[in-house]
């Protein structure tokens, strides 16, 4: 009997390393999937052919990878403009907006993420490394003739603001961002994704897909994280765009927005619309999205003069 009694922690102890086990096994494949979604193919492969004034486009991360894009041009010597998609979507899904902005004059390229559409690369980092995708769009963009590369604006959604705001910290380039969705940090939608429905899980595990996700893809999501980053745009024009159907993202963007008291005084702004780009659009709904984003880009963009030249 003494036996047994003795033999009982040690069961106990691997009966629980198994089930950790298994929940990490389970947990890290729910990771995998989230990074790994799949390739939207376009609605047209050839969208960049139908539409007049608009080209595809191949250009390189910051990185080396190669990416691809759609080049709507607008009039000579107006201020460029990217947009950055959400995971698991891609360069066209922005198409219509990038119409309404080339329409303004601005000219815009759309590109597809890393691991998304025609680009390359394997995986998505949720935003960290594609913030080499877009310091790449914004040295691509220095080539395009007839744009004013000085001054540049950006748009994004989930994944693509919050790779936005990265890539803005370090090229000054950037001058007036539209983040729409803009999450705290990497995690932030990694362990929703992975913990659906669970408050819970979310609450309590948050912790072990964050560290799965940091190690798989060998990053530091919590460096990466918009309270660090945001101090380093103060000067910027910036729109937050807060989803109000979604209480808890439109929480944690207001607590960004407030974090950083200098921004807000200065030159940042933050509204919520019952539908956003991170949401579902339809119909009328599209329009007024479309018509905010493209008001804020002609008055905020056109206003930000670059340096006299010596």
């Amino acid at each position: 009997m003494r036996d047994f009694w003795r033999t009982v922690p040690g069961a106990a102890a691997i009966a629980v390393a198994v089930l950790v086990a298994i929940a990490a096994a389970a947990t890290f494949v729910q990771v995998y999937r989230v990074t790994h979604p799949p390739r939207e193919r376009e609605a047209a492969d050839d969208l960049g052919m139908l539409l007049s004034g608009v080209e595809e486009v191949r250009f390189r991360a910051a990185d080396g990878t190669v990416l691809a894009g759609l080049l709507f041009r607008g009039r000579p010597g107006e201020q460029p403009i990217v947009l950055g998609h959400d995971l698991g979507s891609g360069k066209s899904s922005l198409a219509t907006l990038a119409i309404a902005l080339q329409k303004a004059g601005f000219t815009v390229l759309a590109l597809d993420f890393r691991g998304h559409g025609g680009s390359g690369g394997s995986r998505s980092t949720l935003g960290i490394e594609e913030k080499r995708d877009l310091i790449g769009a914004v040295d691509f963009l220095s080539s395009v003739r007839d744009a004013d590369d000085r001054r540049i604006g950006a748009f994004g959604v989930g994944l693509g603001a919050h790779a936005i705001a990265l890539a803005a910290a370090d090229r000054p380039a950037l001058k007036v961002l539209v983040l729409d969705g803009r999450y705290p940090d990497a995690a932030f939608p990694l362990v929703r994704r992975v913990f659906r429905g669970s408050d819970f899980a979310v609450e309590n595990l948050g912790g072990l897909p964050t560290y799965l996700f940091d190690a798989y893809c060998r990053v530091r999501s919590r460096k990466e994280a918009a309270s660090a980053v945001l101090p380093r745009l103060v000067g910027r024009e910036i729109l937050f765009v807060a989803p109000g159907g979604n209480a808890e993202l439109a929480a944690e963007m207001q607590k960004l927005f407030e974090s950083v008291p200098e921004q807000r005084d200065a030159d940042a702004s933050l509204i919520t619309l019952p539908a956003t780009r991170i949401g579902a659009l339809y119909g009328q709904e599209v329009v007024r999205y479309h018509r905010r984003v493209v008001e804020f880009f002609e008055q905020r963009l056109a206003r930000v003069r670059a340096p006299a030249e010596p």
